[in-house]
C-alpha cells in the first residue's frame, strides 16, 4: 500500500474505497485509550494461554546441551562431536547463538524459566505484529483478535527452538521495513534523512544467521518491500538504499563461524536432504494435516487473509510486500506445515490491518459503535477463538513435561549400571543422551536431532526401523553395544519386534518411554545376562502369543508377572506394563487387583478406549456394576464405533437390577450388530428372570 500524500487525499481515497465497497458507512467513534488497552490484555492473555502447553518437543534437550557445552567451554566446535559414527569430521553447529541465549534461562529458573522464554519471545514477536499492523493503519479492536486468531497458528512453533527467536527476528523485520515505508512522503524526500531505516536489516541479518537456517525469510521480505519501492519510487520511497542495504545484509549473514556453510544448509535441505526417507518419517515436513486444524479454524483463516488482502487492493491500491510474502509463505506453509507458524506470523500484520479495515467500512448498529462495547465484543471474540484450542486433550492448556516422551528412567538405568558401548538411538532420543551424558564417549548417540551421519548411515537407519535385512546390515558395519528406542514405532513389524526375536539382544529395561537392549556377547554381556526379560517384550508383536499362552498355561502367569511388576516398579509411566499385568490378573480371577492395575493405567493413558472397556471388565466382575457401567460409558465416548458397547452396558445394568433396561441394550446390539451373538445368549440367558 502506497501512503496518501495528504490529509485532504487520504480522506478522498477513503471515501473512494467506501463507495467501491457499496457502503457509504459513517465513521466509527475513534477507540478510547482505556478501551484499546484492556482489549490489549485481553488479547495478551489469550495469546499467553495458547502458548502454554506441555513441553513435548525432544528437541529441547539437545538445545539445552548444547547451550551448557558453549557457556562453559566457551568455544563453538567446528566438528562432529556430538555422536559417535563420524566424530571428529566437519559440522556445521546450527542455531548455536539461540543455544547461548536459551542456557541460562535453563540453569537459572529450571523448567520456569523455559515457559519464561515462550511468553517473552511470543508477546514480543506479536506486540510487534500489533504495532506494524498500526503503523499499515490498522485501527480499532479488530485487528487485535485477529493477531489473537493467527497466534494460534503460530502455537506449535511456539516451543523452546530456535524458531521462536526467529519469529521475534522476522516480526522486527517486518516492523522496521513497515515503518520505513509508512514515513515515505513528498517531506520525507525532500529532507533525506541521513540514516535511513533500511539499515537496520543488516543486524537483524547477522543475528539471523546465526541463530536458524530461517534466515532467508529476512531476504524474502526485503525483497517484497524493495519491489514495492521500486513501484512507488516517484512518491517518496528510496529503493537504491534499502537494495544497499539488503546488499549489506548478505554480507553480514556471512559473518557466522561456518561462513557460507551455515548459509547453504536451506538450499540444501530444499535441493537434497528432504527427499532422503529419514525426512520422510518427521510428521511435521509433511502437508498440513488438515483435521487437526478444525480447532484453530486454519482453512477459514487462509480464506480471510486471501480474501482480506484482494478486498483491501480494490480498494486502497496493490501492496506488492504483502503479495511476495502470500506468494512465498503460504504456498510454503501448505507444503510443509512446519512452515505454517511463519506464514502466520510474517502475514499477522497485513490480514490484522486488511480485517481492520473492511469492518470499518460496514454498517454498524449503533449498540455497537460505542468504543467500550467494541472493546467487549473484540476481547469476547478473543476467549472464544483461544477456547477450542485450550480445551482439546493432551495437548491443551498445561505446564510442565509429558514425561512419556523421553528416556529418562532408561537413562537412569543405563546411568545405574555403568552401560557404554557403541549406541543405537532413533534420532529424537539423541538430544536426551546428550544432556544426560555428553561428553561421556561410551553414551554418545549413533544419532541426534539433526539426523548427523553420512547419507548412507541416514539411509540404513531410516529402513533399519522396518526391515530386518536393513537392520542387519547396519548391524554389521557398526556392531552395537546397546539400543535405545521408544515403545511407539511406525512399521508393523518394527525394529522393536525383530530385537525381541533375536537371541542376540535381551531386553533390560522397558516403560512407556522407551525399551532398552544390551548385545549379549558385547560390552554389556554380564548386565544382559542378570537383568535380562525372559517373557516381556519390548515390542508390540510378542505380546499377542504372550497372551495367548498365559491363558492356555497357568504355569507362565507367576513368572510373567513378576516381571511385569519388575517392569512397573522401575518407572511410574508403565501403562503398558500395568496393562498387561491386569490381563494376567484377570485369568487368575484376582479381579481386584486387576482393577487397581487397569485405574493406573487409564490415568496415565486417558484417551486409550480399551483400557476403559478392560477395567469396565474387572469392576464388573469384582462386583462394583456402577463403576463398571461408568468404565464401559466412558469407552463409548472414546470408541463411538465400539461395537460391544451395548452388551457392556447391558451386562453392568443386569448386575444392577436395571433388567428392562439390560434387555433393551441387548436387543439394540442384535439390532446393530447381528454378528455379535453374545447379546442373543445374554437375552436367553435371562430371558425367565425379566419381566
Amino acid at each position: 500500500m502506497t501512503p496518501p500524500r495528504t490529509r485532504a487525499g487520504r480522506a478522498s481515497r477513503e471515501e473512494r474505497g467506501r463507495k467501491r465497497g457499496g457502503v457509504a458507512a459513517e465513521p466509527l467513534p475513534a477507540m478510547t485509550r482505556e478501551a484499546r488497552a484492556a482489549t490489549l490484555l485481553v488479547a495478551a492473555l489469550c495469546v499467553l494461554a495458547a502458548c502454554t502447553y506441555a513441553i513435548h518437543d525432544p528437541d529441547l534437550w539437545q538445545h539445552l546441551a548444547v547451550g551448557r557445552t558453549l557457556w562453559r567451554t566457551h568455544t563453538i566446535p567446528m566438528t562432529q562431536v556430538w555422536t559417535w559414527p563420524t566424530h571428529g569430521a566437519p559440522d556445521v553447529l546450527p542455531s548455536w547463538l539461540f543455544r547461548v541465549a536459551l542456557w541460562p534461562f535453563w540453569e537459572l529458573f529450571g523448567v520456569h524459566g523455559l515457559y519464561v522464554w515462550r511468553w517473552i519471545t511470543t508477546l514480543a514477536a506479536f506486540g510487534m505484529a500489533y504495532v506494524a499492523a498500526r503503523r499499515m493503519g490498522a485501527t480499532g479492536v479488530a485487528p487485535i483478535a485477529m493477531l489473537v486468531w493467527t497466534a494460534l497458528l503460530w502455537r506449535q512453533r511456539a516451543q523452546m527452538r530456535p524458531e521462536t527467536l526467529a519469529g521475534v527476528l522476522l516480526a522486527a523485520q517486518v516492523l522496521l521495513l513497515e515503518t520505513r515505508r509508512a514515513r515515505a512522503s513528498v517531506e520525507d524526500a525532500i529532507t533525506r534523512p541521513r540514516l535511513d531505516l533500511a539499515w537496520g536489516i543488516v543486524p537483524i541479518a547477522l543475528l539471523w544467521a546465526n541463530i536458524h537456517i530461517s534466515y532467508y525469510l529476512g531476504f524474502v521480505i526485503s525483497g517484497g518491500y524493495l519491489l514495492d519501492d521500486l513501484l512507488h519510487r516517484k512518491r517518496g520511497r528510496r529503493p537504491g538504499m534499502l537494495a544497499i542495504a539488503i546488499a549489506a545484509a548478505a554480507v553480514a549473514s556471512l559473518a557466522n563461524p561456518f561462513g557460507w556453510r551455515a548459509l547453504v544448509q536451506p538450499l540444501e535441505y530444499f535441493t537434497v536432504w528432504r527427499h532422503e526417507p529419514i525426512y520422510k518419517t518427521i510428521g511435521e515436513l509433511d502437508p498440513i494435516y488438515w483435521d487437526v486444524h478444525i480447532r484453530d479454524a486454519l482453512p477459514l483463516w487462509l480464506a480471510v487473509v486471501v480474501l482480506g488482502a484482494i478486498a483491501r487492493w480494490r480498494t486502497r491500491g496493490f501492496d506488492v510486500a504483502q503479495a511476495v510474502l502470500l506468494l512465498v509463505c503460504l504456498p510454503q506453509a501448505l507444503m510443509t506445515q512446519r512452515f505454517l507458524g511463519y506464514a502466520a506470523l510474517a502475514l499477522a500484520p497485513f490480514v490484522s490491518r486488511d480485517v481492520g479495515d473492511w469492518l470499518t467500512r460496514r454498517r454498524w448498529q449503533e449498540a455497537l459503535r460505542a468504543p467500550a462495547r467494541r472493546a467487549v465484543v473484540a476481547s469476547g471474540v478473543s476467549v472464544a477463538l483461544v477456547l477450542p484450542t485450550l480445551m482439546q486433550p493432551l495437548t491443551g492448556l498445561g505446564y510442565g513435561w509429558v514425561h512419556t516422551l523421553y528416556p529418562e528412567r532408561a537413562s537412569d538405568w543405563i546411568e545405574q549400571h555403568g552401560v557404554r558401548g557403541r549406541s543405537f538411538n532413533v534420532f529424537s532420543f539423541g538430544g536426551y543422551l546428550l544432556y544426560r551424558f555428553f561428553p561421556d564417549p561410551g553414551r554418545l548417540p549413533f544419532m541426534d536431532i539433526h539426523q548427523a551421519g553420512t547419507k548412507e548411515i541416514r539411509y540404513l537407519y531410516a529402513y533399519a526401523l522396518q526391515d530386518p535385512q536393513a537392520w542387519r546390515e547396519l548391524d554389521r558395519r557398526f556392531r552395537f553395544d546397546w539400543i535405545l528406542l521408544p515403545r511407539v514405532l511406525a512399521g508393523n513389524p518394527d525394529l522393536a519386534d525383530f530385537l525381541d526375536a533375536d537371541s542376540t539382544w535381551a531386553l533390560v529395561f522397558a516403560d512407556d518411554a522407551a525399551a532398552l537392549w544390551l548385545r549379549r556377547d558385547g560390552s554389556c554381556a554380564a548386565l544382559a545376562r542378570e537383568h535380562a526379560y525372559r517373557y516381556m517384550p519390548g515390542g508390540t508383536q510378542a505380546l499377542g502369543p504372550l497372551g495367548l499362552r498365559a491363558y492356555r498355561d497357568s504355569t507362565v502367569r507367576a513368572p510373567a508377572s513378576a516381571e511385569f511388576a519388575r517392569a512397573i516398579a522401575s518407572s511410574p509411566w508403565n501403562a503398558r506394563a500395568r496393562t498387561f499385568s491386569g490381563n494376567l490378573a484377570m485369568l487368575d480371577g484376582r479381579y481386584n487387583e486387576a482393577r487397581a492395575q487397569y485405574e493406573a493405567a487409564s490415568s496415565q493413558q486417558p484417551l486409550e478406549g480399551d483400557l476403559r472397556e478392560r477395567l469396565g471388565l474387572a469392576r464388573l466382575h469384582a462386583g462394583d456394576a456402577h463403576g463398571a457401567l461408568e468404565a464401559f460409558h466412558e469407552a463409548r465416548r472414546l470408541m463411538p464405533a465400539w461395537r460391544e458397547a451395548d452388551i457392556r452396558e447391558g451386562q453392568a445394568l443386569a448386575a444392577m437390577g436395571r433388567v428392562r433396561e439390560a434387555r433393551a441394550a441387548w436387543k439394540r446390539s442384535l439390532q446393530r450388530h447381528p454378528e455379535l451373538k453374545e447379546a442373543g445368549d445374554l437375552l436367553a440367558r435371562h430371558g425367565q428372570s425379566l419381566p
